[in-house]
């Protein structure tokens, strides 16, 4: 049923990240051929220039394919996914994105941008509906996941991205697919009137590279700490450690932090930092204890670099200490190590 208080829906087309929220839209505006979702969390793994959309699918599909080994994917694909449809960006009368003010979200509305700058759609017909906080005492919606029909039907008025502020979502993109990671660290600099959403968004995206002293990105670390509370089970240790993040706006989810636990504890690593038991292709059935050296690490006794290697991304910048290039979070810094000589 409809609420009393909804609005009516905006012309044109409409964009919404993840598939809870596009639930929650559809069943107040059942209005299913003009919404495209963004099935991707785009925080998540890596995201390296590709100015061809097939070959950016082909990224994103071979990391959440892989990222947990052997697990049995609860995916749907949906047929109304936003790039695959992104070329109806061109001929939409009008384009309304719906979003909330983490991580993911700001990371969504610089996606949408971007991909009507590649179909070639007028960024004059983009609006945002930007929704920032609910109820009375201003709680923070981090997630649109987090609507329910009332809240999601009570929504903000439309506003078109101004020419400023396309051009900041604009400089988020190639912050985020960049492969060197100045962007994420000048851009509240650089951009001081952008939107505070946006600038905490690219601010976060520095946790994604390893910590100078641990050798450890933020969730590792996290990963680890929650695993000395509340072992030995995987799943509790998960929830745990997204639910005292929650605040951060940095919002992952259960998959990509499990698979950021398996890595941790990879039998192919020289010293793991956790071993791990059960089936572990299933979070619910895998349980996890630190090894020796993981306390060590956690502790701050030893950095987990060099003795372990770094291979990782974070966004678009391939951090690989067999390659002999790693950049380093120190102290609100990104600063580059080649073949163990520090160099800013």
């Amino acid at each position: 049923m409809t609420q009393p208080n909804t609005k009516p829906l905006p012309p044109g087309l409409h964009a919404i990240l993840g598939d809870s929220a596009a639930g929650t839209f559809l069943s107040i505006y059942h209005a299913r051929d003009r919404l495209l979702v963004d099935q991707d969390v785009l925080c998540c793994g890596p995201t390296p220039k590709r100015d061809d959309l097939r070959a950016w699918k082909e990224v994103r599909h071979e990391y959440w394919s892989t990222l947990v080994p052997d697990a049995d994917s609860e995916h749907i694909h949906s047929p109304f996914n936003l790039d695959d449809n992104a070329e109806r960006l061109r001929s939409a009368e009008h384009a309304t994105i719906w979003a909330a003010t983490s991580l993911s979200e700001q990371l969504f509305i610089a996606h949408v941008v971007h991909l009507a700058d590649l179909v070639g759609a007028d960024p004059a017909r983009i609006s945002v509906v930007q929704f920032e906080t609910l109820g009375s005492r201003g709680t923070r919606i981090q997630g649109m996941g987090e609507l329910n029909e009332e809240n999601m039907s009570a929504h903000p008025d439309p506003v078109p991205l101004s020419k400023d502020a396309l051009v900041d979502y604009r400089a988020a993109w190639i912050a985020l697919t960049s492969e060197i990671p100045t962007g994420f660290e000048r851009f509240a600099n650089e951009r001081p009137n952008a939107s505070p959403w946006v600038k905490q968004a690219m601010q976060l995206m520095t946790r994604r590279f390893p910590d100078k002293r641990t050798g450890l990105t933020h969730w590792d670390h996290k990963l680890l700490s929650m695993t000395r509370k509340h072992a030995p089970r995987a799943l509790r240790i998960i929830a745990a450690a997204m639910t005292e993040e929650w605040d951060d706006g940095d919002l992952t989810g259960d998959s990509y932090l499990f698979g950021r636990l398996l890595r941790l504890g990879d039998e192919r690593l020289p010293k793991p930092l956790l071993q791990l038991t059960g089936a572990k292709s299933n979070m619910r059935a895998t349980e996890a204890v630190l090894t020796p050296f993981g306390e060590a690490v956690l502790d701050g006794q030893i950095s987990n670099y060099p003795t372990n290697p770094i291979d990782d991304w974070a966004g678009g910048v391939k951090l690989s200490s067999a390659d002999g290039v790693v950049w380093f979070h120190d102290g609100g810094r990104i600063v580059r190590e080649i073949a163990g000589k520090p160099n800013s």
